[in-house]
């Protein structure tokens, strides 16, 4: 693939407008519903402000700092360590490895929080949240300094031909994506059980877990991300004098997989817009369903039968 310094500018922007659209539309459905926000939605808007500062960065370090295009290298073949540009492109990467982490953990967090408020009955299910909400906070600490002391003394300046006291920083980014996408399924799947347990006919059950299941599009993304970092720490033994260009992907994919983490937050939270525009208005206003402890908003009316209760 070619990259350029337009489209990776032109991505960064897409991934800012995109989960901040759906985000508004979460808050829209919330005001339908006269409910007041929630900590699922706090999360949410705490992960979409990383993504949009992580996007931001990208679209300077396009601007100013030499992404997606080739590097400025000396007579010699070796890269100018201090060309202005080739700095502001190591503080922005620096920034963005970071950042997106806390993002990661903030929409993971946001899912979780979203899973106990429907099954919140359910005892088991209750607590398997609580762990997995220690484990999403155990990997955003853990690679939140990973990242920051990847050199000591601190610095943005990581790469080996700096001198620093460094670690080797590819292995490090790669267990972060591994584990990630590792974290991911599994809270993908915690859902599942809970569903398929519910008295109810099977093409409910299958439209609730289709619901639940938007985020395998997120575990997608994450296995690219694995996939693409894998390929330029092969690559990058030959193209070290080149980083701005041939590890232009270290930069998208990481704003890609924020974005659409934050849009898959969102979809199943969206529900009362649809109701908004093809039920009449009555027919929203008394129902005889809730979802787990959540009363009828607009987040799960009619879903899950009161007499399904007892059974999740």
């Amino acid at each position: 693939m070619a990259y350029t310094k337009e489209l990776l500018m032109g991505l960064a922007i897409a991934f800012i407008i995109v989960p901040s659209i759906f985000v508004g539309l979460r808050m829209w459905a919330r005001k339908l519903k006269c409910t007041a926000l929630r900590l699922d939605d706090y999360l949410c808007l705490g992960a979409l402000a990383f993504g949009i500062v992580c996007s931001a960065l990208q679209v300077y370090a396009a601007s100013n700092g030499q992404l997606g295009q080739h590097q400025v290298v000396g007579p010699d073949g070796q890269p100018i360590l201090d060309d202005p540009r080739f700095l502001v492109y190591e503080k922005t990467k620096f920034a963005v490895n970071i950042l997106s982490v806390i993002g990661l953990g903030l929409v993971k967090a946001s899912i979780l929080i979203f899973y106990k408020g429907i099954f919140n009955t359910v005892r088991p299910f209750r607590w398997a949240v609580y762990g997995m909400l220690g484990i999403v906070a155990a990997w955003t600490i853990s690679y939140f300094f990973a990242n920051l002391f990847t050199c000591y003394p601190i610095t943005p300046l990581i790469e080996p031909f700096y001198g620093k006291n460094c670690i080797n920083s590819i292995p490090m980014w790669l267990s972060v994506v591994a584990t990630d996408l590792i974290v991911d399924i599994g809270i993908l799947l915690m859902p599942v059980p809970m569903v398929l347990r519910l008295q109810l006919p099977l093409k409910a059950r299958l439209g609730l877990l289709g619901m639940f299941l938007l985020g395998a599009t997120v575990c997608a993304i994450s296995i690219t991300r694995l996939a693409t970092l894998v390929q330029i720490a092969a690559e990058f033994i030959y193209h070290y004098n080149d980083e701005t260009y041939y590890t232009s992907p270290v930069f998208f994919w990481t704003n890609i997989e924020l974005a659409i983490a934050v849009v898959s937050a969102c979809l199943p939270t969206l529900r009362p817009i649809w109701v908004h525009f093809n039920s009449p208005p009555q027919s929203t206003s008394q129902s005889s369903y809730t979802f787990g402890s959540y009363k009828p908003d607009g987040y799960t009316r009619g879903l899950i039968p009161l007499s399904d209760r007892e059974q999740i």
